[in-house]
């Protein structure tokens, strides 16, 4: 480290800049070695496809091989071991949001009324997400892909020519959005059809490898919260950062919930002890959480039944618990 910040300050500057500037370089090298959408669906679809070597693998897959082939045609890398924590922390990570996402997509929330169904279903990071065709999704549930742009043409492509549709009744939605830069694609998911007074799950897989900072990070969940109603369910693994940065980061935002370990309660009976991770420095994080905040749109119809009120000069009570 003391070689780096002399490379880059000259030996008389205070030992303050001296350690930002080192700072600074690390972050700049990690950017660089965090990999791009391609690269990052490659990667998860490869690790979807060695699991279905698996005697009893934790999920099925069908599609994971062939979009692995074409996320690599397309210019992503493929990983070269297989077998290394990081990959199968994401396999283990794959099998827990399959579940999150049936879970919630197979009941109804009583707390509001029997017409309120987590019937959308947003997918965000990888373009090559298997789960819109593999997974038994009720009918009448909508799906959304949101995940960077270059990575939505190959992968619809893809799925078109290996014959993927998603089950009957259903429909799938491509979002495109800059996760990396930070841009905001709540305009184009509401254009794709999403409605925000209405309850959602969500489900984050492949923004932990594409190299998101903490400001990303923040806009990320900032779209994710304003679209949101209130009592939505979010789930997923964030990139890396301590217990601690997990919680204040969820409870910032208004999230109900907290980190999910990777340990002997969530491995399915595949646990390796070359798995496990501190529990107090930074690292990759399951959460599950539950909105509890007003999406936008909910403000928006709030803000006019009280407009409304005032007009005609009503005391009207108001309850959008």
């Amino acid at each position: 480290m003391a070689a780096a910040a002399a490379a880059c300050m000259p030996a008389g500057a205070p030992t303050s800049h001296r350690r930002r500037c080192c700072r600074r370089r690390q972050v700049a090298t990690a950017a660089a070695s965090s990999g791009g959408p391609l690269d990052c669906s490659a990667r998860l679809a490869a690790v979807r496809a060695a699991e279905q070597q698996q005697t009893l693998p934790l999920f099925a897959d069908g599609y994971a091989a062939a979009a692995a082939e074409a996320a690599a045609a397309a210019g992503g890398a493929l990983p070269e071991a297989l077998d290394a924590p990081d990959l199968q922390r994401e396999a283990l990570a794959t099998r827990f949001l399959d579940e999150q996402l049936l879970k919630a997509a197979t009941i109804v929330n009583l707390e509001r009324d029997l017409t309120q169904e987590y019937n959308q279903v947003v997918l965000v990071g990888d373009a090559f997400d298997t789960r819109p065709f593999r997974l038994p999704w009720p009918e009448g549930t909508l799906l959304f892909c949101v995940a960077p742009t270059a990575a939505h043409a190959a992968a619809d492509a893809a799925f078109k020519a290996a014959g993927a549709r998603v089950p009957r009744g259903c429909l799938l939605r491509r979002v495109p959005a800059e996760l990396a830069d930070g841009a905001s694609f709540a305009g184009a998911l509401e254009t794709a059809g999403f409605r925000g007074d209405r309850l959602s799950v969500w489900a984050l897989q492949g923004v932990a490898c594409l190299g998101l900072g903490a400001p990303e990070v923040s806009a990320l969940l900032v779209d994710i919260t304003n679209l949101a109603a209130f009592d939505s369910l979010v789930a997923g693994m964030l990139p890396p950062m301590t217990r601690r940065a997990l919680d204040n980061l969820l409870a910032s935002f208004g999230l109900l919930g907290a980190g999910v370990d990777f340990g002997q309660q969530t491995d399915w009976g595949r646990w390796r002890g070359d798995l496990a991770l501190d529990p107090q420095g930074e690292r990759p994080w399951l959460f599950v959480a539950q909105q509890k905040r007003l999406s936008n749109r909910e403000m928006g119809i709030y803000e006019d039944h009280v407009a409304a009120a005032e007009e005609v000069d009503e005391d009207t009570p108001l309850d959008f618990s």
